[in-house]
């Protein structure tokens, strides 16, 4: 009997007992339901996107073969015209984006956005993310916040 994790386990006389990680596996099935699994992507897609998760809409589909596929609608987010924001910014020299940056197009954007809801979703979840497409319904404008 184990009462922490990495315990060892009291066992039958003759059997071996492990201490390696995953040696005590008991058996079943673990699953991750579609609403989690929904509420995932749009929380990844949002971070990715750099809008509201309450913006965001995401439907997760398994293609039969374990795979996901995602589906997510969201507004563009636009940098102010004229003015140096961080959304819609790339970094030239390898540094976090600033004044020092380019404006990246919003296909850019996009497969830096698609690639990244594909590594983070296969991370939290297990599962490869095979496929993910993503509608923007509207455009909104990044606005820079005033520092109080």
């Amino acid at each position: 009997m184990s009462s922490a994790a990495g315990a060892t386990t009291a066992s039958a006389p003759g059997a071996t007992t492990a201490s390696a990680p995953g040696a005590d596996r008991v058996p079943g099935y673990d699953r991750i339901g579609s609403a989690a699994l929904v509420h995932t992507a749009q929380v990844v897609a949002a971070a990715a996107l750099g809008v509201s998760v309450r913006d965001v809409r995401a439907r997760v589909a398994d293609d039969g073969r374990g795979s996901l596929a995602v589906t997510v609608t969201a507004p563009l987010v636009m940098p102010v015209l004229g003015a140096r924001s961080t959304a819609g910014m790339a970094a030239t020299d390898g540094s976090d984006a600033g004044a020092t940056a380019a404006p990246e197009s919003v296909v850019a954007r996009t497969h830096r956005a698609r690639a990244t809801v594909a590594e983070r979703m296969s991370a939290i979840t297990g599962r490869q993310v095979q496929r993910v497409d993503v509608t923007f319904t509207s455009s909104v404008v990044d606005t820079p916040r005033r520092v109080r």
